[in-house]
């Protein structure tokens, strides 16, 4: 006798009833806010249109949600290899937007002003780090321009800025793709259907480093009595036999 499927097409219909019951829905690729912001060397950048960075964030068209990727290892065991994890890797070396270029070129200008400052074209000078990293936040929006969920992109800075194509065979809209290259991100916070926010901890989310997973604004080695801390790495070590 045949098994049973453990999903049919009725569960799924109830659980989209569910979602929209709740004044949910599926999430949607076109809901989605990005907010960049300024660098301190780009602190005192002004275009004509506007305020720079609010201008930057209502430019763009296409963003990328980041990912996670797990390195791993083969491991030998008995003729067999294992996969075994080794390492966790944000996939900072790059991440693409697509802005929409107006007729003063804000878009353009900013980011090729951005680089620039970064390294000077004629002398190569290159500032500090701390100068031209910048943090982007990535929302995701519900059918009432509601903030769901938020990421934060950090250390930031734009490493390629593609050629414009134009044409005399056609009037669209012209695109800017730029690469940005970071250091990590993280989950700021999650909303539910109803608009309330998530307790997936107690601790404020923006001094958790997700590479380590620990408040990088705590003091380790030292307990709160400011005396340092030993541990006895001989806890749990298997009892030595000697052959008699």
């Amino acid at each position: 006798m045949a098994i049973k499927a453990a999903h049919g097409f009725q569960d799924f219909l109830s659980q989209v009833k569910g979602i929209s019951g709740k004044n949910g829905d599926f999430a949607r690729s076109n809901r989605f806010e990005a907010v960049f912001s300024l660098p301190s060397c780009m602190s005192s950048h002004r275009v004509s249109g506007g305020e720079t960075s609010r201008l930057i964030s209502l430019f763009v068209e296409d963003a990328i949600i980041p990912g996670t990727l797990v390195g791993t290892r083969p491991f030998r065991i008995n003729n067999l290899n294992e996969q075994r994890a080794n390492v966790i890797d944000f996939g900072g070396d790059s991440i693409s937007f697509t802005f929409l270029i107006d007729t003063t070129w804000s878009a353009k200008d900013f980011f090729g002003d951005w680089m620039r400052n970064m390294i000077d074209p004629v002398s190569r000078y290159v500032i500090y780090p701390a100068e031209y990293y910048s943090t982007i936040d990535l929302y995701a929006l519900n059918s009432r321009d509601e903030r769901i969920v938020h990421w934060k992109i950090i250390d930031a800075f734009p490493r390629s800025v593609a050629p414009v194509s134009v044409s005399s065979t056609n009037a669209q809209v012209l695109r800017l793709p730029v690469t940005f290259a970071y250091k990590k991100w993280q989950v700021i916070s999650a909303y539910t259907p109803a608009g309330t926010e998530y307790s997936t901890t107690s601790q404020d989310p923006t001094t958790i480093d997700p590479e380590f997973g620990y408040d990088e604004s705590a003091n380790f080695g030292e307990d709160f009595d400011g005396q340092d801390l030993y541990f006895d790495d001989t806890t749990g070590d298997l009892t030595e036999f000697e052959d008699t």
